[in-house]
């Protein structure tokens, strides 16, 4: 596998040349800094570039469009890491080995011409297709409160940092998705290409000089950006112990947060994997499964997440109400087994060998292998490669270490209206 940076002037070309896979993979790659009253046009803006353009009006023609490029999958993905907003076009397509010398000419023409050419006219987009569009991102936003645990997180955080990124609906808002229209639309996506930075991916067994010049030719954008902008948040956490929201769910959700700001470099990007994974992000004989779940039935499900870039850990559950107070008993006494050394050095091993077989997994994707290098570039995160070898270097003591560097800044209860059946 090699890999090799090409500094164009309005964009940066990465590409991974590989004989790994029969496939290829481009991604095109547009940020900014995370700005809450663009969120809702972002999403509506990145599907209507998905959907169609002005060579293919119609979905149908982009379809079949697809299947004649041997059925080459054109998509859109939106993100947010830490402070940045992400919003990618990719193209999964067939290793032109296997096909005729023109095809890949035209599969890479496919999503600069989505887009660089979008279905504008006028300087309005299309009507009928934004009405599509909005319908969807309608809908998205008004199902985001069907997933309690993603809502209970959100409004957990917003009641520590409303001002963090963290805290921000990345569905969008119903109030901003109702001010869109056409000729706004087309507005922003001029806005789009004179702010927004741009570094795109190429993975595959292919010339990849040449294709710094095929994909040179084919952006049509030279706008150069050379203001920056801060990646990294500082989130100003309150120091809050307890707040219980109520709200119309069959199940109320405990939620606990805690503040890693206090790791250092090397904790967050190798240890704190090993600490959650024997804490709650393992096998079913980490900590607070078997203490909740095991030992006490409490709750039918129980895990932690770690959110490296905005220096979180959030422990999440579905309970009973009435059995609140048990239950964050029952989790700060999971904390104290790992700050004081209650697990075996085989736990950590057993933790080492599961995220190594992880990275390996990864290491044979070629979005992963994007999303790392892209992480690596953008947040100087490790390579896989790197992580694979220095995880294998955290030792018992190192996790015992993170845990009690670990604050705990909310505990936050969002309780339904009826807690029967949750109990295991």
């Amino acid at each position: 596998m090699t890999y090799k940076e090409y500094k164009n002037n309005s964009f940066n070309l990465y590409t991974i040349k590989t004989d790994r896979f029969k496939t290829c993979f481009l991604d095109i790659i547009f940020y900014n800094k995370v700005d809450k009253n663009l969120i809702t046009k972002e999403n509506v803006f990145g599907s209507m570039i998905q959907h169609s353009s002005l060579k293919y009006p119609k979905r149908k023609y982009v379809v079949e469009h697809s299947e004649d490029l041997y059925n080459a999958q054109f998509y859109t993905t939106k993100a947010r890491i830490g402070n940045v907003r992400i919003i990618c076009f990719s193209l999964n397509f067939l290793d032109p080995i296997y096909t005729d010398k023109s095809y890949l000419k035209e599969v890479i023409k496919f999503p600069f011409e989505m887009i660089f050419n979008p279905n504008i006219k006028n300087d309005e987009f299309d009507e009928r297709t934004l009405k599509i569009i909005k319908n969807r991102v309608r809908a998205n936003i008004d199902s985001a409160k069907e997933a309690p645990v993603r809502y209970s997180i959100k409004q957990a955080i917003k009641n520590i940092d409303a001002n963090s990124p963290a805290a921000i609906d990345m569905d969008g808002n119903i109030k901003d998705l109702n001010k869109i229209n056409s000729e706004k639309l087309a507005e922003f996506y001029k806005y789009f290409l004179d702010n927004y930075y741009c570094d795109i991916y190429l993975v595959g067994n292919l010339n990849m000089d040449k294709m710094n010049i095929m994909i040179k030719d084919l952006f049509d954008n030279d706008i150069i950006k050379t203001s920056k902008f801060d990646y990294h948040f500082i989130n100003n956490f309150k120091s809050k112990k307890e707040i219980i929201e109520k709200d119309n769910y069959d199940q109320s959700t405990l939620v606990c947060l805690y503040d890693t700001s206090k790791l250092s470099d090397y904790e967050k990007q190798y240890v704190m994997a090993v600490f959650n994974f024997i804490f709650g992000n393992g096998s079913l004989t980490n900590k607070l499964f078997t203490n909740l779940r095991e030992k006490n039935s409490l709750c039918y499900s129980i895990s932690s997440s770690y959110q490296r870039h905005d220096n979180l850990l959030i422990v999440h559950s579905g309970i009973d109400a009435k059995n609140k107070n048990k239950a964050v008993k029952l989790i700060n006494k999971s904390l104290k087994e790992m700050q004081t050394g209650m697990f075996s050095n085989e736990d950590v091993e057993n933790a080492i060998k599961a995220l190594n077989s992880a990275i390996k997994e990864a290491s044979n994707n070629q979005n992963s292998l994007v999303n790392n290098y892209f992480s690596h570039n953008m947040f100087d995160y490790p390579l896989l490669n790197v992580i694979s070898d220095k995880i294998g270097d955290v030792t018992k003591k190192d996790v015992v270490s993170v845990a009690n560097k670990l604050k705990l800044n909310l505990v936050y209860m969002m309780e339904g209206e009826s807690d029967e059946g949750n109990k295991a």
